[in-house]
């Protein structure tokens, strides 16, 4: 069998080997996600049980040495016993706690040498189902290898150790006893050297310069080089390899576009979206927050301080705009306006969201499990879930939509940003609509008390239906001719011919119409503020979560596992914000560079990146992994450094072509022996096709951009309210990062996307049928096709053959084989020969997009090339990063 998308499999390695020569002998499900290189449907024992030794064994190579708990024991307890033995004491079993040493103390104590005399190691030897653990009615059950580990670790001592993402990182050296020491360019080479030293396995050669450029291109301004650019690195890299391989790296470091690039996963993260969720799904000014981000990247913004901002910049003595603008993260959460909504459950949830984003973010740590109980797993309580709470408690918010503008909805606290002639303007406009209400209002008394006095003397009156009545003291509804006095004609005589009413009645609506224009064109973004002291709330443990069920009262504090803060720090969030950059935090640097580690080989050191804690995946190179961490807090928390780090390594910089049985063994590539290879976001494909057809708008930040979408989308969420207007002229054309978001119908081209609900700091690709019909016929695709083909016609040359070499280098950065040239030439020729057949075809193809077409060439060329050029951009290597 041959897979070419990207495929998950699952497979049970078992193997007949004896321990000792792995170090493992347990059933362990492997989750491998493929590359799209042939290999065979089955993985052979061996090659399977070589990728789980290598993720779980770090020290112990034989079961003759003595087991560690963090790598052999510690998974075994967690997937089978902490359930009913763990940290949480609401579900605890038997008042018997297995995740630490002292809860565990009396099952493992044995005389002599009977080490079945354990009441842990004689549970799970039971043959009684009464005695057995996992007992047989719990879903559970342990394999004979995992029973033996057990029994060994118990004989030796039955030693605990903390989780290793709790203890503090601690910068190991270098190994430098390598195969091949000249390999490396940085000391990551050396960790990952060392790695497949252990293994017998060579790291792959490096990737020719054309593959290098693109590569880094893609990862770190989200665009692909252009063809000049292509040449003058090739050129440069055959005289100085590594001079010119830096230079392109710190070149693309510089660029405006490596802002926008390195934004998209942090949008994900912190949940950006352009409206607000649920049912009306109003729109928001939080553009101002995603282009703070993208200038904090550009600018190289340490992260310290990046941190800081943003959970705390209110906080900060006298915060500037752009501080208090960055707070807009963690105001980034869904926002119910529903009628039936209830306020205060409401903010509740919006507390909820920020424990979770900013423990999931910084700390990767299931936090939210504990909102109802304790954790099952991480030693994490409830009460220190609240006190976590607590930090974001005293928001002066309210739980709901405190003001509208047409379909813009937000919530206090807000900031408006509005430019000194707006603020004129706007500051003008209410004068004079307080002076044309006034003459109104004035006019309308005198009119009023006409009524009235007409009403209490009028016999007819009380005939009169009661819906026919006037509204005393409003504006005068009138009533049928027949019940009409005098009086009453005479007051509408008086209203039709007041000119100064009339006149002030139109300034009004002038003026609301103009102030209305204006209120949308001035920015108000939701950002974060604290409730006066005097009024701040106070924090309960909530029973299951329930607003409504206060349980004891609690104040801010961090989960006690973790280390302190200073005892005289205010607790409050610009504290918290300090404790998550400390140098003594264990987690925070480990788990940032790790999804830096995500951002450029497709998977992290720890794969589940928003899980470090006792159910996560162990690192795959747990000392690499550390030496960030230390490098980065060292560094000076700075990005651009690491990024450039990894990028300038000789395992970044390897051909992703990989051996068959490198493939076979390691589909997922966690030993590293070779480059990253997988399909490019929606989003960069999407501005690749713009880029290459010289389509794309390269500004940087601004208002939101409506692309083109299929019509109808909006209209049945919104109770056809909320329509889609596409943009016009070079919005058309900016890059997705500016496509506005709607939560409750997210872009329907970008497949792959995280839903903008809830943080999400680990995305999936995709490859659904879908998206490739996308790719294939979405207007803006088909038009860059068209627009492109006329470049291709105008600059590739005066023949066939050199214009698809000129457009087959440019969408994939070298010239095309021969094979690959004549499927080329056959398709253009296919393709003239059918539009010049059915010329209104090539009419409606060309039709597709707003571009105009250019008159000047021939429209049968030009949809032949069209067709060309929607292949290549559906080939395989210009879909995927490799």
């Amino acid at each position: 069998m041959t897979i070419k998308s990207p495929t998950r499999i699952t497979v049970f390695a078992t193997s007949n080997l004896p321990t000792r020569d792995l170090g493992i002998g347990s059933l362990i499900p492997i989750s491998y996600s493929c590359d799209p290189y042939p290999m065979p449907a089955f993985l052979p024992k061996t090659g399977a049980l070589l990728v789980a030794a290598f993720l779980i064994s770090t020290a112990a190579s034989s079961a003759q040495d003595q087991l560690r708990y963090n790598d052999h024991i510690r998974p075994i307890l967690s997937e089978n016993c902490f359930h009913c033995h763990g940290p949480d004491a609401n579900k605890r079993k038997a008042d018997l706690r297995l995740d630490n040493e002292e809860g565990a103390a009396g099952i493992l104590s044995f005389e002599g040498d009977d080490v079945t005399q354990a009441e842990l190691v004689a549970r799970i030897l039971s043959d009684d189902p009464d005695e057995v653990m996992p007992p047989p009615d719990s879903n559970r059950s342990l394999t004979e290898p995992q029973k033996q580990q057990l029994r060994q670790w118990v004989a030796e001592g039955g030693k605990y150790q903390q989780h290793w993402a709790f203890e503090k990182p601690v910068r190991p050296e270098p190994p430098t006893e390598l195969s091949q020491p000249q390999w490396g360019k940085n000391p990551i080479d050396a960790f990952v050297l060392s790695r497949l030293d252990k293994q017998k396995i060579q790291p792959s050669p490096g990737a020719p310069a054309h593959t290098l450029i693109r590569r880094v291109s893609f990862d770190l301004i989200g665009l692909p080089p252009t063809p000049e650019e292509v040449s003058a690195f090739e050129k440069a890299y055959a005289a100085n390899s590594d001079a010119a391989y830096e230079a392109l790296v710190d070149r693309l470091l510089a660029s405006p576009h490596y802002g926008e690039r390195m934004a998209l996963p942090w949008l994900d993260a912190g949940r950006y979206a352009d409206s607000n969720g649920f049912q009306g799904d109003g729109d928001r000014h939080h553009w101002l927050w995603r282009d703070w981000v993208v200038n904090a990247m550009n600018d190289n913004m340490p992260f310290d301080q990046f941190t800081i901002e943003q959970l705390a910049g209110d906080l900060l003595p006298e915060p500037s705009q752009d501080q208090l603008i960055a707070t807009a993260f963690n105001r980034n959460h869904i926002l119910n306006g529903e009628g039936g909504a209830i306020a205060e459950e409401q903010r509740n949830n919006y507390v909820f969201d920020r424990v979770d984003t900013t423990a999931t973010n910084w700390l990767a740590l299931t936090l939210a499990c504990a909102q109802c109980h304790d954790h099952k797993f991480d030693p994490l309580s409830q009460k220190e879930y609240y006190q976590f709470f607590a930090y974001f408690n005293t928001i002066d918010e309210t739980g709901k939509v405190d003001r509208r503008n047409g379909r813009v909805q937000y919530a206090d606290p807000i900031l408006k940003i509005a430019s000194p002639e707006q603020e004129a303007r706007e500051k003008a406009l209410g004068k004079d609509l307080y002076a044309n209400r006034k003459i109104i209002k004035d006019d309308q008394e005198q009119l009023d008390q006409l009524l009235i006095d007409w009403w209490a003397t009028n016999p007819k009156a009380e005939s009169l239906p009661e819906n026919q009545r006037p509204n005393l003291g409003r504006d005068f509804v009138a009533i049928v001719p027949a019940n009409q006095s005098l009086l009453q004609a005479h007051y509408l005589k008086k209203v039709s011919d007041n000119a100064a009413w009339k006149e002030a009645q139109l300034n009004i609506d002038r003026i609301e119409s103009e102030t209305a224009k204006l209120a949308n064109a001035i920015p108000v973004i939701m950002i974060m503020g604290e409730q006066k002291p005097e009024e701040q709330r106070e924090t309960h443990v909530l029973d299951r979560g329930d607003y409504e069920s206060p349980l004891e009262k609690v104040v801010p504090e961090v989960p006690a596992v973790l280390h302190t803060p200073p005892a005289e720090a205010p607790r409050n969030r610009l504290t918290l914000a300090n404790w998550l950059i400390d140098e003594n935090n264990p987690l925070t640097a480990r788990v940032i560079v790790n999804r830096y580690w995500q951002h450029f080989f497709g998977i992290g050191i720890v794969k589940t990146a928003e899980d470090f804690g006792v159910q996560s995946e162990p690192p795959s190179h747990p000392l690499l992994l550390d030496w960030l961490a230390r490098e980065f807090i060292e560094s000076g928390w700075d990005v651009k450094h690491m990024h450039r780090l990894i990028l300038t390594s000789a395992t970044y910089r390897q051909s992703s072509v990989g051996k068959p049985e490198l493939i076979r063994d390691d589909p997922e590539n966690r030993m590293l022996a070779r480059g990253a290879r997988y399909r490019l976001p929606a989003m960069m494909l999407r501005d690749q096709a713009l880029a290459v057809s010289g389509l794309l708008d390269g500004r940087i930040g601004g208002r939101p951009v409506y692309p083109y979408q299929p019509e109808g989308m909006w209209l049945e969420f919104s109770y056809d309210k909320f329509s889609y207007t596409p943009s016009s002229g070079d919005d058309l054309y900016r890059r997705s990062l500016y496509t506005f978001w709607r939560r409750t119908v997210a872009p329907p081209n970008m497949f792959d996307a995280a839903n903008r609900q809830t943080c999400t700091v680990r995305g999936g690709g995709t490859n659904t049928p879908l998206h490739a019909l996308t790719t294939l016929n979405d207007p803006t695709f088909v038009e860059a096709s068209r627009i492109w083909a006329e470049r291709i016609i105008r600059e590739g040359g005066n023949d066939p053959t050199s214009r698809l070499r000129w457009a087959f280098h440019q969408a994939t950065a070298h010239q095309p084989s021969d094979t690959e040239l004549t499927l080329l030439t056959g398709a253009q020729t296919k393709a003239h020969e059918h539009f010049k057949n059915h010329p209104e075809a090539a009419a409606e193809l060309l039709s597709i997009g707003e571009k105009p077409a250019d008159k000047k060439l021939d429209p049968i060329e030009v949809a032949s090339y069209t067709h060309v050029a929607q292949l290549i951009l559906n080939l395989d290597e210009v879909l995927v990063k490799e």
